[in-house]
């Protein structure tokens, strides 16, 4: 059931580069919802009496398991979302109406979860719930700009250290001095960091099986289109790319 949520921001962290991470505190109860659903959140004051007031979609980036703060990422590059960074401080309040969509990532299933950008929050409240005893393989590949904006990283490192069936591949377009090469591989193998765009040729030769995987790909417009038509190409059924389309 979608309910209507009047929320106070408990925090606001710029990582740099117009790119935030905003934790709501809701007045009253939030629906249950399921990891992979998205909200509407608007700046304006809700009337119940009214139409919804002008609004965007972000996903969940919180876990369902706790109600009581809503986290959501963004990156301000449109006018409503630029409207945000400007307006949107400690103590302000939002109204939210959740949850919606159907990107739900199938748990029984071996799966590639491919996140651009922002697009990594769609994930993050699947991945904080894998438990040690997670029998399928999960592949993330996650792209950002550079590494700072990689805002989830420490969360990937410790699944890397609990979980045997979590690998990891970073891309980072713009990359520290330190990694010295066009790839670098840390210990163990479950890790991989690579200079430049999210490609399929980055990671297809790592997994296991390939044309059985189901792909979750979440994040720019462009970044859908190459990744599931190079998909494609390599003769994976439609049914198997499933997409979180965005602006």
């Amino acid at each position: 059931m979608i309910r209507r949520v009047r929320c106070r921001v408990d925090s606001v962290v710029d990582h740099g580069e117009h790119v935030f991470t905003v934790e709501l505190a809701p007045e009253s109860p939030v629906p249950p919802f399921k990891p992979g659903q998205f909200l509407h959140l608007t700046l304006d004051e809700y009337d119940p009496s009214r139409h919804w007031p002008e609004s965007r979609v972000f996903s969940i980036a919180s876990s369902p398991g706790k109600l009581n703060r809503i986290r959501i990422l963004y990156s301000a590059i449109g006018p409503y979302s630029l409207r945000m960074e400007r307006e949107l401080r400690e103590g302000s309040m939002v109204w939210i109406k959740l949850p919606y969509g159907e990107f739900v990532i199938d748990s029984s299933q071996d799966v590639v979860l491919v996140a651009g950008g922002t697009g990594i929050s769609a994930y993050t409240a699947f991945l904080e719930g894998l438990r040690p005893d997670h029998s399928r393989r999960v592949m993330l590949v996650y792209g950002a700009r550079n590494p700072e904006l990689m805002i989830f990283r420490q969360m990937l490192l410790g699944l890397l250290t609990r979980v045997p069936t979590f690998n990891a591949v970073l891309f980072a377009e713009r990359a520290p001095s330190e990694y010295g090469s066009a790839q670098c591989q840390l210990p163990g193998g479950r890790l991989r960091q690579q200079i430049g765009r999210i490609g399929i040729e980055g990671f297809w030769s790592l997994l296991q099986e390939p044309l059985n995987q189901i792909y979750y790909l979440s994040g720019p417009p462009q970044m859908l289109a190459a990744l599931s038509s190079g998909l494609r190409e390599r003769g994976l059924p439609s049914g198997n790319v499933r997409m979180d389309a965005w602006e």
